[in-house]
């Protein structure tokens, strides 16, 4: 599938308050830098038919407009993600985010690492999208410095004490970005402990998000 071994990514399930707010402070490393890129990791829905001479190469920069005409990852309301998000700052930092295997350590995360060779395999057949201005849904964020996140930790197993997050917010000067974990399912945002969905600006949570966890 390309996604990493859940044995070498653990990102957001953690097992105490302490290992949550560790967390936290790994993802404020990007607070204060400016988003220079930003770029979508997906299954390569269009690989086979469009460029069949690329199978098993690795990693597709999508660049053909003919392919940004109709995204595979575009939805009415929110972006769906198999893999994740890559962040670029002007620093010359990355940053991605994307969701632990699923289990008894589920959850979103974020670590100051570049996608290939941490939440995806470095030779996996991937679709990478350098969304930049093209993507709605990161207007506030894009070109902007961030300015707080908020990695929004809940019980996962309290008898246990471990915690999980399911929901990232991004805030800028210019407004905030929302991240959940989601998926979509004829053309509708649907649960997911395996995807990641990003919200276009003003568009509200769906009704069932808040009534899980």
């Amino acid at each position: 599938m390309g996604f990493m071994d859940g044995h070498e990514r653990t990102w957001s399930w953690a097992a105490s308050p302490a290992e949550a707010e560790a967390r936290r402070r790994e993802a404020d490393e990007l607070v204060g830098q400016r988003i220079h890129q930003i770029r979508y990791f997906t299954l390569d829905y269009e690989r086979e038919e469009r460029h069949p001479d690329l199978m098993g190469t690795g990693p597709r920069l999508i660049d053909a407009e003919a392919e940004w005409t109709t995204p595979t990852w575009l939805y009415k309301g929110f972006d769906a993600l198999d893999y994740g998000v890559e962040i670029a700052t002007d620093s010359g930092a990355w940053f991605s985010l994307t969701w632990d295997p699923p289990g008894d350590e589920e959850g979103i995360g974020l670590q100051p690492v570049a996608m290939l060779g941490s939440g995806v395999s470095s030779d996996a057949d991937v679709a990478v999208w350098d969304v930049g201005e093209r993507a709605a849904s990161w207007a506030p964020l894009f070109g902007q410095q961030v300015t707080r996140i908020d990695l929004h930790y809940v019980p996962y197993d309290e008898a246990r004490g471990s915690l999980w997050c399911r929901w990232i917010t991004f805030h800028s000067g210019a407004g905030h970005v929302e991240v959940i974990m989601g998926d979509a399912e004829k053309s509708a945002l649907v649960p997911s402990s395996d995807n990641v969905a990003v919200l276009h600006p003003g568009v509200p949570f769906p009704d069932w998000f808040h009534h899980h966890g």
